[in-house]
């Protein structure tokens, strides 16, 4: 039989486990830690290209240029120091820019 004095370790470590796990999954699901879609930053020399957009990821980033795409704007992807750069030429950067804030 257990001493009268550990009645309470149980539940207590139960509520510590229940804490932990949903300080995890508030983390997890929050939005703020997140990033979408960015604006280039700093001056960059990329010939004709212009970046119309900043993403983490490059499925993120093909989805975008598939959609720039089938709007009629060329793009391409490359890789930077703050994710994935999705190019389009000068002359397409603004209308580009304005699709992928829609999107």
């Amino acid at each position: 039989m257990l001493s009268p004095g550990y009645a309470y370790l149980d539940p207590l470590i139960a509520v510590v486990g229940l804490a932990v796990i949903v300080l995890i999954c508030r983390w997890v699901f929050s939005t703020d830690h997140r990033t979408g879609p960015t604006p280039p930053q700093g001056p960059q020399d990329l010939g004709l290209l212009e970046p119309a957009t900043v993403v983490r990821t490059r499925e993120d980033a093909e989805m975008l240029r598939s959609v720039l795409r089938d709007a009629g704007i060329r793009a391409s992807v490359t890789p930077t120091e703050a994710g994935f750069a999705v190019l389009v030429f000068r002359a397409d950067a603004r209308a580009a820019r304005d699709l992928v804030r829609s999107s």
